[in-house]
């Protein structure tokens, strides 16, 4: 089981670097940099995972991550100036207040239809950019279908005042690991949404009962339940993180941070990963035989743009 487990090889000096380099850089280039500065930390935790004696490799750049941004940006300027356009037009019309509730309808569609496009773009980028046994992940999932899944599951999740919220989320997850792959081969996720209410539910009340002691256990429980239920050529991976290790991990870390002001952060941080990672294994070997490439000529790093684009309108507003 051993030889199927992760190892996680990272070093905090080694991602201290990273870092330091990733601010200093970002800072000199007004955060030009930061799409570099990603693509930096990305490799460095992909080259750090070995799995059945091998590492994985992450093959993105900053370049192109850029240029995504780039055309993210024009894409969502043109939206706003067709915002613009149908706000103005509708404000000929003699209704009060119909301009401002047009204004707000269409962005709120813009963005709603925007996650698709970034969930299925953004996945198909990391995907096609990470390698293992010099052969590449993928995603074949469809923005058309990852809408629907959406639509229905943000719509019943807001009418249940948030009950539904486990069955959008199994059957969200059911869909893009089962269109996520290694090579030819396809992932598989299967769970009940029943299941997870019932582990959101004790979990949330336990987590207001305890004022927020438990998180590190609901947090353990449900990260185990849902690797437990992925798999990889119909084999189960198997996660065996348990609540106590979670909470002295993460106590520690903060420890470390708090007394170091802050310079212990990427040693905390290669920590609490090693715990994450280390905790994954398969329950038998991979039959890579069977296993052949199969390209993704279509992904790039566009969605990631606007994903990007998104989180910097986040913390403006917020």
């Amino acid at each position: 089981m051993e030889n199927n487990r992760i190892q996680y090889h990272a070093s905090g000096a080694g991602l201290f670097v990273i870092m330091l380099k990733n601010i200093f850089l970002t800072i000199v280039t007004l955060g030009i940099y930061s799409f570099w500065a990603k693509t930096n930390v990305q490799k460095f935790i992909a080259e750090n995972i070995e799995w059945a004696g091998e590492r994985l490799s992450f093959h993105g750049s900053g370049k192109e991550r850029f240029i995504g941004f780039l055309k993210a940006a024009l894409i969502l300027i043109g939206l706003y100036a067709f915002n613009l356009a149908i706000t103005y037009l509708v404000s000929f019309l003699p209704i009060p207040y119909l301009s401002s509730i047009v204004s707000v309808v269409l962005t709120l569609a813009v963005f709603l239809a925007l996650v698709p496009v970034i969930v299925v773009g953004g996945t198909k980028y990391i995907t096609s950019r990470t390698g293992y046994r010099n052969l590449r992940f993928g995603f074949d999932g469809k923005i058309l279908e990852v809408a629907k899944i959406y639509a229905k599951g943000i719509l019943l999740t807001a009418i249940t005042l948030g009950i539904y919220y486990p069955w959008f989320y199994v059957e969200k997850e059911a869909y893009l690991k089962s269109k996520t792959r290694y090579g030819n081969t396809n992932f598989g996720f299967q769970a009940d949404g029943q299941e997870m209410f019932f582990m959101f539910l004790k979990g949330f009340f336990l987590i207001i009962v305890t004022l927020g002691i438990y998180y590190p256990w609901y947090f353990a429980e449900v990260r185990n339940y849902i690797w437990n239920h992925t798999s990889f050529q119909g084999k189960r991976f198997q996660s065996d993180l348990t609540g106590g290790n979670v909470f002295l991990h993460f106590l520690l870390a903060y420890i470390l941070i708090f007394f170091t002001l802050g310079i212990g952060f990427a040693w905390a941080i290669v920590y609490i990963d090693k715990m994450l990672y280390e905790s994954i294994s398969l329950e038998t070997e991979v039959d890579f035989s069977t296993i052949t490439a199969k390209t993704d000529t279509n992904a790039n790093a566009t969605a990631e743009g606007l994903d990007a684009l998104a989180d910097a309108f986040e913390s403006f507003i917020s």
